[in-house]
Parts: structure tokens; C-alpha cells; sequence
């Protein structure tokens, strides 16, 4: 599998599988927080999750943009549905920490203490806000499949 995705479109996970992975979502960052700084660690965590609930996740790299900065990203496709637990994009001090991060303004323990005490529902799953845009392709294990 070698197709690559331009662009991904906000729009909802299926339920009830969304509910079932939102419910397991939070006992994970409850038992240990999801992190903001490992992305890759998390969308490999979110990917075992969401493989146990019958989803077939795949690890996607590429661009989040958020309208003037791009940041190289990790996140997962759902069956054409973007899961981004690592970044609390719904959380507007999160957003502007990560384009101070992205030029240089602000530290990686900012980044951090931005994310902090943000749950499951600040996160990427399936739907984004409107300003932000995630392209990429399958990382090189995903496309060996």
C-alpha cells in the first residue's frame, strides 16, 4: 500500500464504536495520561486500543496545519477518519503554546504544561476544528502490510 492522502476531512467516528473507543480512550489517560511530547508512543497506544474494538488503525506522518505554522505530526487514520490523542486541539492555549513551540518562542515544557489536565474530549477523534489540516501518508510499516 503505497497511496498517499493529501488531505484528511473532519467528520465523526461510527457509533457505537466511538463511543466504546472514547470510553477506553479516558481509562487509558486516567491510568497514565496520554502524551503530548512522545506522539508516537501515544498514536502506537491509541492504535492498540482501537485494534482491540475491531477498528483497523493506521499510522499516518505528516503535516498538521494549523493555518500558518505546519508542525510534523503522527496521528492514526480510522477508516478514513483522523484519531489524534497526543495533541488537545480543542484547547486554545494548547494551540497557541504549539506555534510558539513550532517558532521557537516557547520550551518543551511549555508544550507540556499547556496540554495538561486536558482530557479524551479536547482531542482528535474523527472531527477537528476548522482551522487545523492534517496531511500525510502511512508511515513505512503501515504501507509493507
Amino acid at each position: 500500500m503505497t497511496r498517499t492522502r493529501v488531505s484528511f476531512e473532519a467528520r465523526p467516528l461510527p457509533e457505537p464504536a466511538a463511543a466504546v473507543l472514547r470510553e477506553r480512550l479516558e481509562a487509558a489517560h486516567q491510568d497514565r495520561p496520554l502524551s503530548t511530547f512522545d506522539v508516537r508512543h501515544t498514536a502506537r497506544r491509541v492504535a492498540r486500543i482501537a485494534e482491540d474494538i475491531g477498528f483497523r488503525p493506521t499510522i499516518y506522518r505528516g503535516g498538521l496545519d494549523l493555518r500558518g505554522i505546519e508542525v510534523d505530526h503522527v496521528w492514526l487514520d480510522i477508516d478514513g477518519h483522523v484519531v489524534d490523542a497526543a495533541f488537545p486541539l480543542f484547547l486554545d492555549r494548547f494551540v497557541l503554546t504549539l506555534r510558539d513551540w513550532v517558532a521557537g518562542d516557547a520550551s518543551d515544557d511549555d508544550l507540556v504544561a499547556a496540554a495538561e489536565g486536558a482530557g479524551v474530549g479536547d482531542r482528535v477523534l474523527g472531527e477537528f476544528p476548522t482551522r487545523v489540516r492534517y496531511l500525510g501518508s502511512p508511515i513505512w510499516s503501515a504501507r509493507r502490510r
